[in-house]
């Protein structure tokens, strides 16, 4: 039976598919009205009597069942095995997996004391710096003005603005020459631009944040402990993988995951805070980074090219960092209270903020 959709009434099944034509139940075949048997399969179309209902003889009950057992909580710690070899770690600071580099001890005075000078070239210096010659008309010192300015690459939203120099001037916090208060990576006194002979010159406070330098088309020897910046991803350069250990005095070796077959070096992230984030250990000789499709992926980064960088493994062990043409470049660490000359161009970048040197 059915209902009419305008009053509700029963409709026999009979008359609707005697008015909309039959559907065969075989083959899914439609049958004009009045047709007995199937067009298609030759099925007949009368309807299927009623299936017969199967009788079941109901269960007996059986006589006083035993009610359910309740069965006693499970002691989770008795079926813990106890591991002898276990050792709790009582230390609140995060595992480093590198040893921390030695910080260079601070100066009594300021920078320019009589011991500044003696301070060991930067491991990415490509010349030595030649004694100051005397003072020559129109250099910043011999009173004329300073021949470079710094222009505001990227930061704290006044991209593209020139900022003078007067020959000892310190970015820094809100009591700096160059203040940039807005900046919470910036030190008080975080480095020092300075002119000497006609030369523009930056040397770094001694900043827990660092003074980078921008890379200008060379390799750069790197140590264990080198930090350089990609993008915005910090990363320090960990050194060549250590050999493997020695086989007990009974040669029984230690197991472990498969070593690379030929030299690797460690790369660690540096996470905001000065912790270790995600660690590589990658072969040679040329481990590339960038944001996809390199040998480390840092991922989404706008400031980070497809392939920006790579580690050079030379095969005396050493290793080089060099930069793949990338738009926003490859910053390396100054060592504390080291100076490096800068020149027409060239990047320094402190907290957020990216300068770049200009010659008047």
């Amino acid at each position: 039976m059915s209902e009419c959709p305008a009053c509700g009434a029963e409709i026999e099944m009979s008359r609707l598919t005697g008015i909309l034509g039959t559907v065969c139940r075989n083959c899914d075949a439609f049958n004009e009205p009045g047709t007995a048997t199937c067009v298609s399969c030759g099925e007949s179309l009368a309807p299927r009597p009623p299936a017969p209902v199967l009788g079941i003889p109901p269960v007996a009950a059986e006589p006083n069942p035993e009610p359910p057992r309740e069965l006693p909580p499970i002691d989770f710690e008795a079926v813990l095995v106890e591991d002898p070899d276990f050792e709790p770690t009582t230390t609140p600071h995060p595992i480093e997996l590198l040893e921390a580099v030695a910080e260079v001890e601070p100066e009594l005075d300021r920078p320019g004391h009589a011991d500044h000078e003696s301070l060991p070239l930067l491991p990415f210096e490509a010349v030595t710096l030649e004694p100051d010659p005397v003072d020559a008309p129109g250099s910043a010192s011999g009173g004329g003005p300073p021949p470079f300015h710094l222009v505001l690459e990227r930061g704290d939203g006044r991209e593209g603005s020139s900022i003078s120099l007067s020959g000892e001037d310190v970015i820094g916090g809100p009591s700096a020459t160059l203040p940039f208060p807005d900046d919470p990576w910036l030190a008080p006194m975080h480095a020092t631009f300075r002119f000497r002979g006609g030369r523009l010159l930056v040397v770094d406070e001694g900043s827990p944040g660092g003074t980078f330098l921008r890379l200008r088309g060379l390799s750069v020897p790197l140590r264990p402990g080198d930090c350089f910046a990609v993008g915005d991803r910090l990363l320090r350069f960990g050194g060549a993988l250590p050999a493997a250990s020695p086989p007990s005095p009974d040669g029984t070796r230690r197991i472990g995951s498969p070593r690379p077959a030929g030299p690797a070096v460690l790369l660690e992230e540096r996470l905001a805070g000065g912790i270790t984030g995600r660690v590589w250990l990658r072969p040679g000789p040329s481990v590339t980074l960038g944001r996809a499709g390199c040998a480390v992926n840092l991922g989404d980064d706008p400031f980070l090219s497809q392939a920006h960088a790579e580690v050079l493994l030379d095969a005396d062990g050493s290793a080089r960092l060099r930069d793949l043409g990338s738009a926003n470049g490859t910053f390396v660490r100054l060592p504390p209270r080291a100076e490096r000359e800068l020149r027409d161009g060239d990047l320094v970048r402190v907290g957020r903020q990216v300068l770049r040197v200009a010659e008047h």
